[in-house]
C-alpha cells in the first residue's frame, strides 16, 4: 500500500461510508491466533527499499521478465515421541499437502482465487510469483531422506522444554530462537527452514518469520542468522489436511509467514506501531490500498475473520474500493485470503536476488530436489491366513523414483481394498472364505513391476465338525485375533466351576492347556506365541457350558 493520508480530511460522504463499514469489523474481543513476526527496523526497510528500485531498474533497462526460482525446503517436525502421524509429529501426507499450497499460493492458482474476479481488485490480479518450493531429497550429508523433506525431532531427546510450557508469545519466541531453531537449523543457503511445533493457546501464535538479511544489513536484530532464518508455523495450521484447526486449515499461514522471509511487510504496513490502525503506515507497494485495517485495538491495522467484500469503503484516502483483505500478508482467515500483487512480486524477486540467505538457495536445487531415477520394484507384506471380517494393514515394500503409482488386485475377487485400490498402504479385508491372490503392480515412469502373494481367509467363528457353543454369543471375547500369539482371552459364564482352556492344532492335537484365571474385569492373557503360524482351536469348558473358538496366529 502506498503512504496514507490521514482520515480527517476525507470528504463527509466517504467518512459516512466508512462508518457504515463499521458493522462489518470483527468482534475486538475474539480470541484470535496471528502472526508474530517482529517489524523490521528502519535499517532494514532503507537498506532493502534501494535494493527493490535497483531491481526494478535493471528490470527495465534489460526488459527481463522475473526470474524462476526453485527452493528446497525442509521441514523440522518438532515432537515429544509420538508415532509419526500422532499430533503433533505430523505425518508425511500433511507436510506434502503444505507444499502443495505454497506453490498454488505463490503461482497465483491457490483456493478461492476465482473469488477475485468479484471485486475491484481483479485488475490487479492474483500475480504469478515464479517462486517453486520442493521437499529437499538430501540431507546436509548428502544421504537420501527416508521421508522427503521431513527431519523429525523428539525435544525430550535433545533435552529441551515442551514447546507448549511457554505460556506467552515472547516466551515461546525466545525458546525457538535461543534453543530450538539453533539447535536444528539446516544450513540456510541450502535450505529453506520451517519449524512445526505445537503451542500453548495461550501465546496466540498461528506463525513468525525471519526477514531477508543482506551482507550490509542484518535483517532483524538478532534474527535472519545462520542460527535461525526461516519460519515457524503451529503444526495445526501446517497443510490442509491432517492434524488441522480451522478456520487456519488450508495452509494459508505458511503463505503469509513465506510471504515475510521473501520481504513482505503486512498490507497495513504494521501501523506505524498505532495499535488502532494508521492510514499513513505502508507496506511500500503501490498496488495495495491504504488500509487503516481491522477494529480497534486490533495489531497495527489487520483485519481478522472471514470479511465480506467490500470492506471499509474510504476509510483511507485512496482506498474507494475498500481493503484488499484478501490478501496473504492481512490476517484474516485461510478462506478469505488468496493473492499476492505484482509489487508484492517485485519484492520477493529482490529478496531472491540481494538475501544472502536467498540468493544461493536455488544453485543447489537441481541436487536437493531431484534423485536419481530408479525403476519400480512391487514388494508387500501379506499374513499367511486371517479370519473373515478382520481388517489386515497392507504394508507396501515397494520401490522406485520417481515414486511409483500403485494398483491392487484380488483373485478371486472379494477382498476390500480401503480407502481404494489405489491407496499406498490399504486395508485389507474378506466377507467369503477361501484361498485368495493378492496383486500389487507399482508403476513409474521408467518401468512397471508386478508381485503377487497367497492368503488363506477362514470363517473363525464356524469351525466344520464342531457343535456350536453352549455359552451366550457375547459370554466368550478372543483380542486381537488374528494375534501374533500374545492375546486376552474374557469369559463371562454363570457356572460356578473351575473354566478349562484348551488350544488344538489344525491336526485336532493339545498343544495348550491352562485353567481360565482373570486378571479383574481386563480378562486373562494368553501367551502363544511359541506356536508356529496357523489356525488352531480354542476351547473352554465352564461347568457344564462349552464354548469353541478360532485362533489365528500370524
Amino acid at each position: 500500500m502506498k503512504l496514507r493520508i490521514p482520515l480527517s480530511i476525507v470528504a463527509l460522504g466517504i467518512a459516512l461510508s466508512a462508518f457504515s463499514q463499521n458493522l462489518n469489523k470483527p468482534d475486538p474481543t475474539a480470541n484470535k491466533r496471528g502472526c508474530a513476526t517482529a517489524v523490521p527496523s528502519q535499517e532494514w526497510d532503507v537498506w532493502f527499499n534501494a535494493r527493490v528500485e535497483e531491481y526494478k531498474q535493471n528490470q527495465i533497462a534489460q526488459k527481463a521478465p522475473a526470474a524462476n526460482y526453485v527452493i528446497p525446503v525442509i521441514v523440522h517436525v518438532i515432537h515429544g515421541g509420538q508415532n509419526v502421524g500422532v499430533f503433533p509429529n505430523i505425518s508425511q501426507t500433511q507436510v506434502n499437502s503444505q507444499i502443495s499450497v505454497l506453490n498454488a499460493d505463490f503461482a497465483g492458482s491457490g483456493l478461492n482465487v476465482g473469488q477475485l474476479a468479484a471485486t475491484a481488485f481483479s485488475a490487479v490480479g492474483a500475480v504469478n510469483c515464479n517462486i517453486t518450493f520442493c521437499l529437499a531429497q538430501l540431507d546436509p550429508n548428502g544421504v537420501p531422506l527416508a521421508e522427503p523433506g521431513i527431519d523429525r525431532i523428539n525435544y525430550t531427546s535433545k533435552g529441551w522444554p515442551n514447546p507448549t510450557s511457554q505460556t506467552t508469545s515472547n516466551g515461546f519466541q525466545s525458546l525457538m530462537n535461543a534453543t530450538i531453531k539453533p539447535g536444528s537449523i539446516w544450513n540456510p543457503v541450502r535450505y529453506f527452514n520451517i519449524w512445526v511445533t505445537d503451542v500453548n493457546q495461550g501465546t496466540q501464535l498461528l506463525g513468525f518469520a525471519t526477514f531477508p538479511a543482506g551482507s550490509t544489513s542484518p535483517g532483524l536484530a538478532g534474527f535472519g542468522s545462520a542460527a535461525n532464518d526461516g519460519i515457524w508455523v503451529w503444526s495445526r495450521a501446517f497443510g490442509n489436511m491432517g492434524a488441522v484447526s480451522p478456520p487456519y486449515h488450508l495452509g494459508r499461514t505458511a503463505s503469509h509467514e513465506t510471504g515475510h522471509w521473501l520481504g513482505l511487510r503486512h498490507i497495513g504496513g504494521d501501523g506505524n506501531g498505532n495499535p488502532n490502525g494508521d492510514c499513513n503506515a505502508s507496506d511500500y507497494c503501490n498496488d495495495t490500498p491504504p488500509q487503516l485495517g481491522g477494529f480497534s485495538g486490533g495489531q497495527y491495522g489487520q483485519n481478522f475473520g472471514s470479511p465480506t467484500y467490500p470492506l471499509h469503503l474510504g476509510e483511507c484516502l485512496g482506498s474507494p474500493d475498500g481493503d484488499m483483505f484478501m490478501n496473504f500478508m492481512d490476517y484474516v482467515d485461510d478462506p478469505a485470503c488468496y493473492m499476492f500483487t505484482p509489487d508484492q512480486n517485485t519484492r520477493i524477486q529482490t529478496a531472491m536476488v540481494n538475501g544472502i540467505y536467498r540468493k544461493q538457495l536455488t544453485a543447489s536445487s537441481s541436487t536437493m530436489c531431484n534423485l536419481p531415477s530408479v525403476s519400480a520394484s512391487a514388494a508387500f507384506t501379506l499374513a499367511d491366513s486371517t479370519c473373515i471380517d478382520t481388517l489386515l494393514l497392507l504394508t507396501n515394500q515397494s520401490l522406485g523414483l520417481p515414486g511409483p503409482t500403485y494398483t491392487w488386485s484380488s483373485i478371486p475377487s472379494g477382498a476390500v481394498f480401503s480407502p481404494s485400490l489405489s491407496s499406498p498402504n490399504p486395508t485389507l479385508s474378506f466377507s467369503i472364505p477361501g484361498t485368495y491372490t493378492i496383486t500389487l503392480v507399482a508403476k513409474n515412469s521408467l518401468s512397471t513391476s508386478t508381485i503377487s502373494k497367497s492368503i488363506e481367509v477362514i470363517d473363525c467363528g464356524n469351525l466344520a465338525g464342531v457343535s456350536k457353543n453352549s455359552l451366550r454369543g457375547d459370554a466368550i471375547k478372543i483380542m486381537p485375533n488374528p494375534s501374533s500369539g500374545i492375546l486376552t482371552l474374557l469369559l463371562k459364564t454363570t457356572s460356578s466351576g473351575n473354566s478349562v482352556i484348551e488350544v488344538s492344532n489344525s491336526l485336532g492335537q493339545s498343544v495348550y492347556t491352562s485353567q481360565y484365571r482373570a486378571v479383574g474385569p481386563e480378562g486373562m492373557e494368553l501367551n502363544l506365541s511359541r506356536l508356529p503360524k496357523g489356525v488352531y482351536t480354542l476351547t473352554i469348558q465352564s461347568g457344564s457350558e462349552k464354548a469353541v473358538k478360532k485362533l489365528v496366529i500370524q
